[in-house]
């Protein structure tokens, strides 16, 4: 499944739509990988960055990019992510 979000769509809208779509797909004996740009950067500890896990969770996803995604000059972000379940 691929997932992106704009920077400027609203961000609870964006989690339940994802979660709707995650739950109309899951199933127990399905493998499901999830990538993207999510706009939520990975390296930093922030409030999306939990609320997005908490979804994710749900669905035993875990993400399994632990590096850099981006680098511009002095300043590195982690926004698009994979996430598999396992």
């Amino acid at each position: 499944m691929v997932v992106c979000r704009a920077p400027t769509f609203n961000f609870n809208l964006f989690l339940n739509r994802l979660g709707n779509s995650i739950k109309s797909m899951y199933r127990a004996n399905l493998n499901l990988i999830l990538c993207g740009d999510r706009n939520i950067d990975y390296l930093t500890e922030n409030d999306r960055k939990r609320q997005l896990d908490l979804v994710l969770q749900t669905y035993n996803l875990t993400a399994i990019v632990n590096f850099p995604t981006r680098s511009q000059g002095n300043s590195s972000t982690m926004i698009g992510n994979i996430f598999i379940d396992n």
